[in-house]
Parts: structure tokens; sequence; C-alpha cells
């Protein structure tokens, strides 16, 4: 947000902690954080995220939750950060919403609130509720937000001002004769960092090009030039590969996975997983089980961590 501001060389943003008894907080790393303002006489924000880490379902916060609602009512944009997605679910902010939280904690999420719709994501964003798994997923999130509201050209300088076009992202079936570390064009990062951040949505082609900026067509040349791939294979293997790490890490129903990625029904991902992985879902986690999770995994690495 900094950085937007920097760059749009005005005050687009500002922000403020709020706290649930207005005295300063101690983050789980130590460093106390202020509150900028009484929870009382907080004003109507566009934007309101709650931040929450290790054991958010045992978190009881009375008054946040109450201002939270009252945004909610009055039409603003609430969030979750981390595990706050459990907090908004609490409160009942998330029934019938797309949402996610942090890997760790999927699973108690989706058997907590099952009138949530969980997304296995990076981060989501669905109507005027946003959430993100926490970590570099938080970047991502707000580095969306300043597109949506500033356009594609700050948001690219302040992906560059963060270093975050540095970054490969390493995907199946590239290209070996790739230079190491070396990334992708922006156009493609873009289309990639949508792919990822719509793993549970229905995206299309041209929806991934019209927001990279430039046409369908480019859009699968550079797809097959870089990536010696399409971007509709590249989602599906995404949501197969989320997939299979709900199948061998959590006891979720194929139904409540299928749904949280993407397929539209428990068949379509037994179909397609094996498919993609020679086995079902279903004969991969009673293997796995039965190996007391040592069965080595003969595709592709899990990337989601």
């Amino acid at each position: 947000m900094r950085h937007a501001n920097r760059f749009a060389t005005s005050d687009c943003y500002r922000w403020t902690f709020l706290s649930e008894n207005d005295q300063p907080v101690s983050d789980s790393n130590g460093i106390p954080l202020s509150p900028g303002a009484a929870l009382a006489t907080a004003q109507a924000y566009d934007l309101a995220f709650i931040v929450a880490g290790f054991d958010a379902s045992q978190i009881r916060q009375p008054k946040l939750s109450t201002w939270l609602v009252k945004q909610a009512r009055a039409g603003q944009i609430v969030g979750g950060i981390s595990n706050g997605a459990f907090l908004l679910a609490a409160a009942g902010l998330l029934n019938h919403y797309s949402a996610t939280t942090h890997w760790e904690d999927f699973e108690s999420f989706c058997l907590l609130y099952p009138e949530v719709r969980a997304r296995y994501q990076r981060f989501v964003m669905d109507r005027n509720r946003i959430s993100c798994a926490g970590g570099s997923a938080t970047l991502d999130m707000f580095l969306e937000l300043a597109r949506q509201d500033l356009g594609s050209e700050i948001a690219l300088k302040i992906s560059r001002q963060m270093l975050l076009q540095e970054q490969s992202i390493v995907l199946p079936d590239s290209p070996t004769n790739r230079t190491p570390g070396r990334p992708y064009s922006p156009p493609v990062q873009r289309a990639l960092s949508l792919i990822e951040a719509g793993v549970g949505q229905s995206i299309t082609v041209n929806e991934l090009a019209q927001r990279s900026g430039i046409s369908r067509r480019d859009l699968l040349r550079l797809f097959r030039k870089e990536l010696n791939n399409t971007p509709s294979r590249i989602l599906s293997q995404r949501r197969l590969d989320r997939a299979r790490s709900l199948v061998l890490n959590t006891g979720l129903p194929m139904t409540t996975i299928a749904e949280s990625v993407g397929f539209s029904s428990q068949s379509h991902l037994t179909s397609s997983y094996h498919a993609e992985f020679g086995i079902t879902p279903a004969q991969q986690r009673r293997e796995y089980q039965a190996a007391s999770h040592r069965l080595p995994l003969k595709s592709r690495d899990f990337r989601d961590w």
C-alpha cells in the first residue's frame, strides 16, 4: 500500500490498527501493535481485515466481531488474513461466500463451517468478502487489490519494487532449457497468478488474456513458447495437485475436495485424477494411509506449501 501511494503520487491508501479492547496487542513474533483508533469510534472503513494465526477456531473477539458485522451490513468489504476467515465465519459473515484459510487448518475450516464455500487457494475475492491463506499470499492479494483500484501499470511497478517479478514460478512440464531463475514475461506471470488465485473458481482463457493485457492468441503463443503448455492444462494440473494434497493430508470427503478445487462433481474429480495420476483419489488415500505416510509419490511434487 505504501508503494501504491508512492507510484500513484497520492495517498490512495491509509490504514490503521484496531484491537478488541483498544489496547496494544503483541503479535506471536513478540512485536507489539498499537491501535490507531478506538473501536467504538472507528469510522466505516472501505476495507477491514482481521488477522488470526494459530488456534483461530478458539479465538473469541466479540467486540471486533460485532464491529465487523456492522461494517458488512453497511456494504463495506471485510476480509480475513491467514486464519482470519475463522472469525468471519464464526460471525456468520461467510455464509454462502467463497473463502480460504491457511492450509494447515483448511480441513477443520471445512468441517466447522460447511455453509462456507471453502476454496483451497492462495486468496479468494467473492463480492465484498476477501480472504487469503497468509504468508506470501497476502502480498498477492494486496497486489490484486492495487491492480483493481489503480490499474495494471502501477501493480506491475509495485511487483517489481518488491522483487516479486524476480521469482521464477516452477510449473510441471516446463522447458528444461530455460535459464535458471529467469522470470517469465509479465503477461505470463500475470496469467499464472490469476490461475493460482482462481483454482476453485470458473475462469476462461479469454478472461486470463483480458486481465493480462494481451489477446487470447498472444497469450496462447506465450504459454506455448515459455511453458510448452496451455493455460487450460496448467489450471487443470493445479486443481489436481491441490486435490491430491487434500486427499493425502486430510480426511475430507471426496465431494468436499472436488468442490473446493473447482471440479463440478466427485465423479469429475475421480476421472480426471485417474487420468493424471493413474489411480483414483480414494485408492491413493487408502494406499497412503496403509503405508503410514511413506508411499512415494510417482508424479509431481507438492508446490502448495
